[in-house]
């Protein structure tokens, strides 16, 4: 039988989970996040007091507790007639081999003269094997949302992981900062990373466990390099994947990294040169410093010779460019030939044929459409195209009409702004007139 994969059994372990929990562990829940925390309200028209967490009424406010639930308070009061807050709470249990973390969001609404009410809801499960490999299990985001916890209702789903072409690394949509933790139970692999007293040494930042699934996290604690253990627990996505070596050469030189930041730099930079990282030269620097700044200035004159590159060749293809344009600006009359003498008059209306290139550029301005930017005038690109432009009596541009000579129709006729021209029907009755017109100059050009 085919032994089943990572992945199958933690699907399998998924389904068998209850979304919400029930009775004393939400109870606990509620007490571990919320106790102690401000629980007075105070309605200012009445000036009365209230403790919010069992809504009875409160005589005296310089007393240090609620006469009636015994809640002790803390904080000043609020004139506020309703609070809500929310925290996420985080446990963790095994199943088998598998280290399980279970992530709670828990809400608490108070109201004055009410007593509080509390939500506890499960948004995320993410599992761990002995190898570091993880799978994360949470409810889908809204998306339109501004908020980056709004989650929508519906069962928890395996999440697959986006890799990072800058990085190479995974990176959750789905991170939160606990507030508080439980540990129920701890697989042999795990009791040995010494998780909970990581958890309580980094206030229950869950971006302990990413990295000490890591293959570098244990081996970080162990050799001392306590500072770059610490500094990737804040800056986890900065976690360089498949340099486990160069650590390993640390070790074996018996070098401590002081400043990790730089030397995680350093490590990028010899991978962006492909430079020997097994090189203990390079990865154990006496002067970490200098080795930096010289890998910078390579970096920089590698940065300016590119944009020079860049700058070349957008220089050579707006030469280019204009040659072609300055081109066609020349020989475009000549193709064009005896067609740009065409005029066609009729009932206050004049048509003629767009004389340069000019003509188009002032055209497409005035008519605030695209028949120069989209270069209508370009006969290489519409070799059948003929623009013309038709006027009223006292000069005033009515619309432009793309004309094909090889079908000898009418293409489109815009206004400005791509509108209908309002003398539309008179404008296509005296084109389609001189039809025969049209096509003798063809000919003849």
């Amino acid at each position: 039988m085919e032994k089943e994969s990572f992945e199958q059994r933690c699907v399998a372990i998924n389904n068998t989970l209850s979304g919400q929990p029930k009775g004393q562990t939400e109870q606990f829940m509620y007490r571990k996040v919320f106790q102690p925390g401000l629980i007075t309200r105070k309605y200012r028209r009445r000036k009365v007091f209230y403790c919010s967490e069992c809504g009875s009424e409160i005589g005296v406010l310089t007393q240090k507790e609620c006469p009636v639930c015994h809640a002790k308070w803390k904080g000043v009061p609020t004139e506020d007639k309703m609070g809500t807050e929310r925290f996420y709470h985080m446990e963790l249990e095994a199943k088998g081999d598998i280290q399980l973390c279970r992530i709670y969001r828990v809400e608490r609404t108070t109201w004055y003269g009410k007593a509080a009410s509390s939500n506890v809801w499960e948004v995320e499960r993410i599992m761990y094997a002995p190898t570091g490999e993880r799978k994360v299990f949470a409810r889908g985001v809204q998306t339109m949302s501004w908020y980056y916890d709004a989650f929508c209702y519906g069962p928890i789903k395996l999440k697959r992981e986006k890799y990072s072409d800058y990085y190479n690394k995974a990176q959750l949509r789905y991170n939160l900062s606990m507030i508080t933790w439980h540990i129920r139970s701890l697989t042999e692999q795990w009791r040995y990373k010494e998780i909970n007293a990581l958890l309580n040494q980094y206030d229950g930042d869950t971006s302990v466990l990413r990295v000490i699934a890591y293959p570098w996290g244990e081996t970080m604690r162990k050799t001392g390099q306590e500072k770059l253990f610490r500094y990737l627990v804040n800056q986890y996505k900065l976690l360089p994947r498949g340099s486990a070596h160069a650590l390993n050469i640390c070790t074996r030189n018996h070098y401590v990294i002081d400043d990790t930041s730089m030397w995680l730099d350093n490590l990028e930079l010899l991978r962006h040169f492909h430079m020997d990282t097994h090189n203990a030269h390079y990865v154990c620097p006496k002067d970490l410093r200098a080795l930096h700044q010289e890998l910078l200035q390579r970096k920089r004159r590698e940065d300016e010779r590119k944009a020079a590159e860049r700058r070349e060749r957008e220089e050579q293809e707006r030469m280019r460019k204009d040659k072609a344009y300055a081109d066609m600006m020349q020989h475009w009359p000549e193709r064009m030939g005896a067609i740009l003498t065409l005029s066609l008059n009729g009932n206050d209306l004049a048509i003629r044929p767009l004389q340069s290139i000019d003509e188009f550029k002032q055209e497409g301005e005035a008519m605030h459409h695209c028949v120069y930017s989209m270069k209508y005038y370009d006969y290489n690109r519409r070799p059948n195209c003929l623009i013309l432009s038709a006027k009223d009596a006292e000069g005033n541009r009515l619309a432009t009409i793309e004309y094909d000579t090889k079908r000898n129709d009418i293409v489109q006729c815009r206004a400005a702004c791509n509108g209908v021209p309002e003398r539309d029907a008179e404008i296509r009755e005296l084109i389609t007139s001189h039809r025969n017109d049209f096509e003798k100059l063809m000919k003849a050009a």
